[in-house]
Order: structure tokens, then sequence, then C-alpha cells
């Protein structure tokens, strides 16, 4: 295969500033600050796909990059969401519970680790991804639409109706992971290290 115009590592490097650049902008509360935050957030969403396109495009794919991109996906969605909480748009709980899914699954792996067996990714997971790729964005949108008509009830509260569905359907995937890796978790628990 062809070398990559760019290293899928160096696209997920660069998108490590923008989701904290992001949410300075949209702490400014002003128009222009929640269109510059709205962009920046759909470029982290870009550069996201644009990672995983090139490395399987260019077969580019690296043990540093299999464990770093994941890693940016979860730095940059925290960061998000702590804006969002930040601005009003998400609750404590919600961030919280988003927190717990995702250290729960990281646990998850880590048990699988020591007893050899790959903790590969749900169905449940990749549709927690895409509804909170896509539900991030809306949320966005709607803030942008809430700077230019800030009286509008709809606008008001929209956001945090979607960000409480994402919530919803982060949880679910959390109990399709433990349900699916009870068997792991059963067979480690009284297992002496070797």
């Amino acid at each position: 295969m062809s070398t990559p115009p760019i290293s899928p590592n160096l696209i997920t490097l660069l998108r490590l500033p923008l989701a904290p650049a992001a949410v300075a902008f949209l702490l400014t509360g002003t128009v222009w600050g929640t269109i510059t935050a709205a962009v920046l957030a759909l470029l982290l969403e870009i550069t996201d796909l644009a990672d995983g396109y090139v490395a399987r495009k260019y077969g580019a794919v690296t043990t540093f990059g299999k464990l770093f991109d994941p890693f940016a996906d979860a730095f940059s969605r925290y960061t998000l969401f702590l804006g969002l909480l930040g601005v009003g748009v998400a609750d404590l709980w919600m961030v919280i519970a988003i927190f717990y899914r995702d250290s729960s699954v990281s646990f998850f792996r880590s048990i699988g680790a020591v007893q050899r067996v790959v903790v590969a990714a749900r169905p449940s997971g990749k549709i927690k991804a895409v509804i909170q790729g896509v539900g991030t964005q809306l949320i966005f949108i709607l803030l942008v639409g809430r700077a230019f008509f800030p009286d509008e009830p709809l606008l008001e509260s929209s956001p945090w109706w979607v960000m409480l569905f994402m919530t919803v359907a982060t949880m679910l995937s959390f109990v399709d992971y433990l349900v699916g890796n009870l068997p792991i978790l059963r067979a480690s628990w009284n297992q002496k290290p070797e």
C-alpha cells in the first residue's frame, strides 16, 4: 500500500485541541463564540472520521493508533460534555452516567486482557457512538439557533432533551456490555494472578 498523505495518528493528535477550544468559545456566551464552537465541534467529528478512513485506506493502522483514537474520542467528548454542562445544556448526572459507562467498558476490556479474551466492540457501542456524534452536532446547531433567537422556547429546551436521549442510549449500551461480558467477569472474580 502507498504512504498516506498524512499520518492518521497525526490527524488524531491534531483533534485534541479542538474540543477545549470549542468549549472556550462556547463559554463566551456570544453569538460568534457559539458559532465558532459549533464549527470546531463539526471539525472534530470530521477529523474523527478522517483518521480512521486514512488508516484503513492506506493500511496505516498502528498499535498506538488503536489505543490513541479511542483516547482522543473520550477526551474530546468529555470535554464537550463538560462545556455543555457549563452552559446548562447537560445535567451533572448525565455527564457522570456517560463517564461511568465508558470507565466500566474500559474495565471490562482490562479484565478481558487478563483473561486473554478480546472484549470486542458490541453493536450497542457503535450505535452509542453514532448517537453521541450526531446528537452532539444537533445540540450545537440548536445552540446556534438559540443564540440568534433567544426567546424561542423550543430552542431553549431542545438541547437538554437531545442530551437526555444520548445519556439513555449510553446507559443502554452499558447494560448490553455488562450482560455480554458477565462470563468474563465471573471467571476472573476469584482467579489468582499468574
